[in-house]
């Protein structure tokens, strides 16, 4: 905002005050003689109680009493594009009259900022005063910026109010990397993100409304700060102000600092300078008041206004005594009331104490499990003859038949299932006479349903019957015609109705054991079948995503139940395949977080030793295109079921469960980090570029709850290759791959229907090839999942690994190309570090552009391929690597070790993790090592531990939550898509009312004699 008064400042007005000036000796020396009553502003009439004034022009040296000149060197800077340190060397600040600065008038004090060192560090000079309780009042200084012919790049001189990070303005004159129409004065509070509103371009103030005087030349600068508004000015001209509550600077004290500097931010001041760059400052007038208890006698009865000098006399040369606390910085604390801590403290213990509980009974409860199961094994092999089994299900009471996926739930319902036609009555029950309590009753026990209440020998066995009772052909359960209408029985209809027992189709029974039935047993009868299929939901075979939980290996079979042992539903070196392309990209994360010069060869390099591994191991190990195993596997997994027995309810199943199997704990976890940083678990993220010169390392808080759901849906729909918002956010980005993983997914179940109607190879196989060369060629990620789904064909329906293997002079040389193809895949990189020639560069232009359906070589988006785009060699990487995966014996024994086999239910917790770890924990260790001094190797080292220590010791607690979140939700889903629901039944089934009222009548009969006023006789 421009200010209302005009005055412009003139060499010759300052070159007139200097000659009328009375001369000072070398040292500026306290007068408060002169001005004891304090200083008036009369332009806002503000009253100040103390004043820093130095010419500079009038001494030979900085006085030291009144400026500290700083050294030092920062082992880190704040600022996602700072990669430079700053440091402050004495020998910067110096009064040596050059040809530059001779403007036929004294000498001025120079401040010069050297060029950069290897090592990032930019030495320039800083004068801190030694005054720390400077607060409120008017600072003035006679500043030259630095020169537009500084070779290399910008630096800036600063006039700053300092507390701390947080409670801090200043204002920055900027060359901006020798850009005469760049340069400018910017004014910056508490390191905030840059605002162009407060910044004035050199240009503006050159205009006739500002001055006459170039601001490449010496200029006044001021900075106006009370207790509600800050301002900046251009000699008299305001150009910009905030609230004092902005900069957080309210009632509180700073010292004050004039510096040169550079930090090589390229996107503020466009540096640092390669070769010296100089600036100046010609004198400082402060007026002030204090935070502590001033030597003047402002609040006197000897003074009154007629006392108090103008800050506008240019003749003044005092400085104010000041007391020892003055020079002493208070602490933070000092500054506010002390608020209580226990009921933080006391949440903090309850809530850590809660979660120490939930964890161990978690662990408790699974410990439990597997004694359970033990024990459960070792009374399967020791069953009785006779054991006790509860009551029927429903199936087998009713004429509704079980779904498919719904397991037998109890052992009634195994037994009665597994009866064969030849299985007799006399199996169970040697004689033909009814147990008394169903004589009682007026009912066989073929006619009714077994009361399981009743303990006795009979009635623990659900599949007794007597003598005769059984005709082949016809249902032993189903019930006479002659009962149905039994009044006894109740009603068949309406809700407390016991319906009849449903025809067991002789289809689903099976043939019995070469046993005589007076041998046969109930175990016997239960080894003796097999329970019907089960659907399996998405979270066993989704792992490939990556992450899903592997299946469990089945129980062993019990000893006496003879049954063959289950075949492993887990393809172990796939499984292991997929956990080690999950460490590799974490470890490439690490690589372009901490030492990024091994993957980047435009960052420069800490050590040559990082320029040795980026041009050796570096694309062999930390290349992007590990990202493609994920797609080629994970289609396996999501189109096997079908390929094996075509039914398209398991096509069905992946379709409906793989959007929430997925997205439910990816949205859970982002949720979890974003409360996390909001905490500040990221705080020192971005003190990491200025020390390991990364440019990766970059998230942010979303604005408000709306972004973070916008951008959790946007996954869910985004259309590769666009990456979404959300990897802007989201710690290291990964992200990106989930649109990629769903939108293809559908692709691939579609694509498997297809595949597996047409059933003359070569059309297949001609298919595979049009499909793959078209998505190829329009740069789809969706050539990965076509070629993966081609792998699981050619193994599942045509055996080509038992066929290639069988052929030795096949494999070998099939073998010796797949090795050769991935290590050029790999290569690709080493390429053009040692010769400058890209493949993937040449590659990509041969595409179409969309908008113009040109070559991308003959657009302007020419180029290397950006990282959520796929590559060529990415693509033969992936299906090679596979094809060894899957032919090699030895490959797969090495992929099958226990070490993989356990990290593998972990891959999709170490995928969306590893960032939140590295950009945390990492973050915090690497710059407290930093500060300590440690040689930097040493603190890589150090920080990589940490992390990954840190990264596996939190897998056994997320990885059970994200399991929770996806595969049991996803399930629960799942079953309530495919299945009917069960149909209510009252809570007296399989009892009609009227049977739990005559069992209670007839107990009561049989403890009392008849009606005695106590209980219910019988009823009459």
């Amino acid at each position: 905002m421009l200010g209302s008064k005009h005055i412009p400042f003139a060499w010759a007005a300052f070159g007139s005050l200097l000659g009328t000036a009375i001369t000072q000796s070398t040292n500026t020396t306290a007068a408060t003689s002169d001005c004891p009553c304090g200083f008036v502003d009369n332009a806002s009439q503000k009253v100040y109680s103390d004043s820093i004034i130095v010419y500079f022009n009038e001494t030979d040296q900085v006085p030291s009493d009144i400026f500290a000149v700083d050294t030092f060197e920062h082992e880190y800077e704040i600022g996602w594009n700072i990669y430079y340190r700053e440091g402050a060397a004495e020998k910067n600040a110096y009064f040596e009259e050059g040809s530059d600065w001779s403007f036929e008038g004294p000498t001025h004090l120079n401040l010069n900022v050297s060029g950069a060192t290897p090592e990032h560090l930019v030495n320039g000079a800083q004068l801190q005063s030694v005054r720390q309780d400077i607060q409120y009042g008017t600072f003035r200084a006679l500043m030259k910026s630095p020169q537009p012919w500084a070779a290399g790049g910008g630096s800036a001189l600063s006039m700053r109010l300092w507390y701390n990070e947080t409670s801090s303005a200043e204002l920055d004159l900027m060359n901006m990397d020798d850009s005469t129409n760049n340069a400018q004065m910017r004014a910056t509070v508490s390191n905030n993100d840059e605002d162009l509103s407060w910044v004035m371009n050199y240009t503006t103030l050159e205009t006739p409304e500002w001055a006459a005087i170039s601001p490449w030349d010496f200029w006044e600068w001021r900075m106006e700060w009370d207790r509600d508004t800050l301002a900046w000015y251009s000699s008299y001209n305001q150009t910009h102000n905030v609230s004092t509550a902005q900069a957080q600077l309210v009632d509180v004290p700073t010292a004050a600092y004039f510096k040169h500097w550079s930090l090589g931010d390229e996107d503020w001041m466009q540096g640092p300078p390669t070769s010296d760059s100089m600036a100046a400052v010609g004198w400082v007038r402060f007026f002030f008041n204090t935070s502590g208890t001033t030597t003047s006698k402002i609040d006197s009865q000897e003074c009154d206004a007629s006392q108090l000098c103008s800050v506008d006399d240019m003749t003044l040369r005092l400085s104010t005594d000041y007391t020892a606390e003055a020079t002493q910085r208070p602490s933070p604390g000092s500054l506010h009331q002390p608020r209580s801590k226990t009921a933080g403290i006391a949440l903090i213990a309850i809530s850590l104490a809660f979660s120490a509980a939930l964890l161990i009974f978690v662990l408790l409860q699974k410990w439990n499990d597997r004694r359970q199961v033990k024990r459960d094994a070792a009374a399967a092999a020791a069953r009785p003859k006779m054991p006790k089994s509860p009551m029927p299900s429903e199936y087998m009471m009713t004429s509704k038949s079980r779904p498919e996926s719904e397991a037998f739930t109890t052992q009634t319902d195994v037994e009665l299932h597994n009866l064969g036609p030849q299985a007799s009555s006399t199996t169970l029950i040697p004689n033909s006479e009814d147990p008394p309590w169903v004589q009682e009753h007026k009912r066989t026990l073929s006619q009714r349903p077994l009361l399981g209440h009743h303990d006795s020998t009979a009635a623990s066995s659900t599949t007794a019957f007597s003598p005769g009772t059984q005709t082949p052909g016809v249902n032993p359960f189903a019930t006479p015609a002659s009962e149905r209408n039994n009044p006894y029985l109740g009603s068949q209809s309406g809700p407390d109705a016991i319906e009849p027992f449903s025809e067991i189709p002789l289809n689903r029974q099976q043939p019995t054991n070469p046993a005589t039935p007076a041998d046969r047993s109930t175990a016997d009868l239960l080894a003796a079948g097999k329970p019907l299929p089960k659907g399996e939901p998405e979270g066993s075979a989704a792992a490939a995503n990556p992450g899903a939980k592997a299946d469990v290996k089945p129980n062993p079979p019990t000893a006496g139940a003879g049954a063959p042992p289950v075949a492993r539903t887990r393809v172990d070196y796939l499984a292991g395949l997929v956990a080690v392309c999950s460490l590799i990209v974490s470890c490439t994360h690490f690589m372009l977080t901490f030492v990024p010069h091994a993957s980047m060869e435009y960052i420069d390099a800490h050590y040559s030793s990082e320029d040795w591994a980026r041009r050796t191991i570096g694309p062999f190990f930390f290349n992007e295109i590990w990202v493609g195993m994920f797609f080629t596997t994970s289609t396996r997994f999501l189109t096997t079921g079908y390929l094996r027995n075509g039914k398209l309810r398991t096509v069905a199943e992946k379709i409906v469960c793989r959007t929430p199997r997925l997205m439910i704990p990816i949205a859970a976890v982002i949720l979890f980090e974003y409360f996390l940083m909001d905490l500040g678990a990221t705080k020192y993220l971005e003190y990491i570029p200025s020390i390991t010169w990364s440019t990766w390392p970059s998230t942010e808080v979303y604005n408000n709850f709306g972004w973070f759901i916008n951008e959790t849906l946007q996954m869910i729909y985004l259309i590769p290759n666009a990456a979404p918002q959300l990897t802007w956010n989201y710690c290291t980005g990964v992200l990106w791959t989930i649109p990629v993983q769903l939108q293809n997914s559908w692709l691939v179940l579609l694509g498997v229907v297809i595949i597996k109607e047409i059933k003359t190879p070569w059309k297949r196989f001609g298919y595979y090839g049009f499909v793959i060369i078209n998505h190829w060629y329009g740069l789809s990620w969706g050539s990965y999942f076509w070629f993966g789904l081609m792998m699981a064909d050619l193994d599942i329906t045509y055996k080509y690994r038992k066929f290639i293997q069988s052929r030795w002079w096949v494999h070998y040389p099939m073998m010796t190309l797949a090795s050769i193809l991935v290590f050029v895949c790999l290569a690709n990189d080493l390429l053009s570090i040692w010769v400058g020639w890209t493949f993937s560069t040449e590659e990509r232009n041969i595409h179409p552009e969309v908008q113009s359906g040109y070559n991308l070589g003959q657009t302007e988006e020419a180029g290397y391929p950006d990282y959520t785009e796929p590559k060529l060699n990415g693509l033969i990487f992936a299906v090679a690597s596979q094809y060894i995966v899957e032919l090699s014996t030895w490959v797969q024994a090495c992929l099958s070790t226990k070490v993989f086999l356990w990290l593998f239910p972990h891959v999709f917790t170490i995928y969306l993790i590893h960032g939140l770890v590295f950009w945390s924990i990492g973050s915090l260790v690497c710059v407290y090592f930093a500060a300590q001094g440690l040689a930097y190797w040493l603190n890589m080292l150090l920080t990589a531990l940490i992390c990954y220590v840190t990264l596996f010791a939190s897998l056994p607690i997320i990885t059970p939550v994200m399991e929770m979140l996806g595969k049991e939700i996803t399930k629960g889903i799942w079953i309530s898509a495919s299945e009917e629901p069960a149909p209510w039944r009252p809570s007296t089934y399989p009892f009609t009312i009227d049977e739990i009222r005559e069992i209670v009548y007839r107990r009561d009969d049989e403890e009392g004699d008849g009606y005695d006023g106590k209980g219910k006789g019988r009823a009459t």
